[in-house]
């Protein structure tokens, strides 16, 4: 796969949004400090391990910092992976970091994950030697870059299991900045859905101005445009393959029509709010790797 590079002007720095190696969208980011620190963003499906375990390797085998924006499997599967080798792939991570609600309430708002994400918890319960619990307004410093944590799911309890209108679990995404030594920022978003966007929207406002963003949900059906309001990026990262990027079932299932925009998801709408806004630098996981520098 030919690697893309988007110039934001990071200062030494470097974001590497990986590609998607199996159909399925998901989320894996490295960065890669000037002095080969690194710090992995959820990482992706099992699948995605391999890719992202060279591309660790690459830069020395030693993860300073790895974040989990939520359980979803599509987000921390590759780091469950990599934690039940025996070796761990050579790799050595130095600490976790996650806000998750409690289990017994995750079950309950999505019982068709339990099973995977029993393994999710399990090997992290192995592992609590190094992980950590993130809260609002802690900041993580590695080699001169700040984590600064923005919103995280204490407020679970006020989002309905019921709720038809997303993913209950989306809405407890933990929501970051990265902010680099040289003023640029990139805000990181996970799975935000609409609820919880509209809520960090009214809060943050301003603050939330960044030079990059993650899209909320890979894109589609996630934080509503108001959120891409204040955000105002000169990049914009969407986590989705070609098929879900274009909203064409045909790419997906081959038994659909092979057409752009014919499918129910809403990544077109979501495109068309950036496009509003003059947004026209965009790394799609789906086109192949893409280095932010």
């Amino acid at each position: 796969m030919q690697e893309k590079t988007f110039t934001i002007g990071l200062g030494g720095y470097r974001m590497l949004q990986a590609p998607n190696t199996t159909i399925t969208q998901m989320m894996s980011y490295l960065i890669v400090t000037p002095n080969r620190k690194l710090i992995v963003i959820d990482g992706g499906l099992r699948e995605d391990a391999a890719y992202l375990s060279e591309k660790i390797h690459a830069f020395g085998s030693v993860v300073s910092l790895w974040i989990i924006t939520h359980i979803h499997y599509d987000h921390y599967d590759a780091l469950v992976e990599i934690l039940e080798k025996p070796d761990q792939n050579g790799i050595t991570i130095e600490k976790i970091c996650y806000h998750f609600p409690p289990q017994e309430w995750v079950d309950a708002a999505e019982p068709r994950f339990i099973e995977p994400n029993k393994a999710c918890y399990d090997i992290l319960d192995k592992f609590r030697h190094i992980t950590f619990t993130a809260n609002e307004n802690d900041q993580y410093e590695i080699d001169g870059l700040i984590v600064d944590i923005m919103k995280t799911p204490v407020d679970y309890l006020d989002y309905d299991p019921d709720y038809t209108g997303g993913s209950t679990v989306n809405d407890t995404s933990i929501v970051f900045k990265l902010l680099f030594p040289n003023g640029k920022s990139a805000l990181f978003l996970g799975d935000l859905g609409l609820r919880a966007g509209t809520k960090l929207a009214m809060k943050f406002k301003d603050k939330l101005k960044s030079d990059i963003v993650q899209m909320a949900h890979h894109g589609q059906n996630g934080a509503g445009e108001d959120v891409y309001q204040y955000v105002k990026p000169d990049l914009c990262m969407w986590t989705a393959p070609i098929w879900l990027y274009d909203n064409n079932g045909g790419l997906l299932n081959p038994e659909l029509e092979n057409a752009f925009n014919n499918h129910h998801f809403k990544t077109v709408i979501v495109r068309g709010w950036m496009e509003k806004l003059g947004m026209t630098m965009h790394a799609v996981e789906g086109e192949g790797p893409a280095w932010i520098i």
